[in-house]
């Protein structure tokens, strides 16, 4: 069972995101709260597995802020920030209380980005997930740790970051774009190669086919599954 808190003071939207959330599963459950005091104390006396945070919550401008302290001092909850204002106004902050992602509103009507990154934050936090049983790779966050059919990969972690990404939404190319928050410098798709040749190179080292990952020309970079023949 996996619980995530809404925090949102516009009911439609605040809906709108606990519906997406409801139809990733049936072991979802979710709590919706609309104000800042209710919320903190929600977040003090249960565990979620994920907060999504609007940062302006009515009457107070910062609010959010407030209660990404609060998760902090307590349970250390992923949060993933949903909001209007411009994320470079609140970037340090937020990088500052470990904010796992930030998403700007309005939210398209399909949810599917939303649904995804939602999905991406359960599976880098470990929540469980029957689809993942067999993972041909495992991230354990807290030591840093990158197996490949439980070899280990020797890799730099800016490295294992991108692989993770990579191999986290399989089944879609991630577009170059979508990794340059991983990287401190280089943030362009000649950089993103040069990373993506070091994991190609590692999967090799391991005797593992370095197909797996496959560079789109002029996209990005996607996973492959491959069958043995």
């Amino acid at each position: 069972m996996r619980k995530i808190a809404i925090i949102e003071d516009s009911v439609d939207t605040n809906n709108a995101l606990a519906g997406f959330c409801r139809s990733i599963g049936k072991d979802i459950v979710v709590e919706q709260f609309y104000d800042r005091e209710s919320a903190e104390k929600a977040i003090v006396e249960s565990s979620y597995s994920l907060i999504v945070l609007d940062i302006e919550l009515s009457p107070e401008r910062n609010a959010g802020v407030g209660i990404l302290r609060t998760n902090i001092i307590n349970h250390k909850t992923p949060v993933m920030v949903v909001s209007g204002l411009d994320p470079s106004l609140y970037r340090g902050v937020m990088r500052q209380l470990d904010v796992w992602d930030y998403m700007e509103k309005p939210i398209p009507p399909d949810g599917q980005e939303f649904i995804e990154m939602v999905l991406q934050v359960l599976r880098n936090n470990g929540a469980p997930n029957t689809e993942d049983k067999e993972a041909l790779i495992t991230y354990d966050h807290s030591t840093g740790k990158m197996r490949f059919k439980d070899k280990p990969l020797n890799i730099p972690q800016t490295a294992k970051s991108i692989l993770w990404r990579i191999y986290d939404r399989r089944g879609s190319y991630v577009p170059y774009a979508g990794f340059y928050e991983l990287v401190k410098s280089g943030r362009n798709p000649e950089a993103i190669r040069q990373h993506v040749k070091i994991i190609r190179d590692a999967l090799e080292e391991v005797g593992e086919s370095p197909e797996h990952v496959v560079v789109i020309r002029m996209k990005g970079v996607q996973w492959q599954d491959l069958v043995n023949p």
